[in-house]
Order: structure tokens, then C-alpha cells, then sequence
């Protein structure tokens, strides 16, 4: 795990470090969950992701297959 630095509002600060305690988790958990669910919100999700790479095998030549002796001359 990578240690860092951050800077954070006062009141933010304390708010979190409130949630923190009624949750009964450590302060860095928290901060560490909240970054998580901002990441997982940004990724593609695994089923677009995929429907994109198929998508992206359907294009180009068809006959590429045909012609590879061509193309490495």
C-alpha cells in the first residue's frame, strides 16, 4: 500500500473523521472506501467494456487471413 498526503477542508475533515467513529472504522478506511467508489463510478462497466472490444474486432479487413503472406513480405 502506498502512503500519501492529502489536503482536506476543516469541515469536511471533521466530518469524516465523525463518520469514521460512529461506523467504528479507522479514518484511512473511510477515505480509502470513498476513493474506491469514485474510481468503480468512472470505470466502463465489464459488460460495455466488452461489448466495446467486440466491437472493435469487427472492423478492418475481412480477408486479413488470406493475404499474411502479403503482408510480411
Amino acid at each position: 500500500m502506498i502512503r500519501t498526503q492529502v489536503y482536506i477542508p476543516d469541515d469536511l475533515y471533521t466530518e469524516l473523521k465523525l463518520l469514521a467513529n460512529i461506523r467504528k472504522v479507522n479514518f484511512s478506511s473511510l477515505i480509502r472506501e470513498g476513493a474506491e467508489k469514485v474510481v468503480s463510478a468512472k470505470r466502463p462497466k465489464k459488460k460495455k467494456l466488452l461489448a466495446h472490444l467486440i466491437g472493435a474486432l469487427t472492423y478492418g479487413p475481412k480477408d486479413l487471413s488470406n493475404h499474411v503472406n502479403d503482408i510480411y513480405k
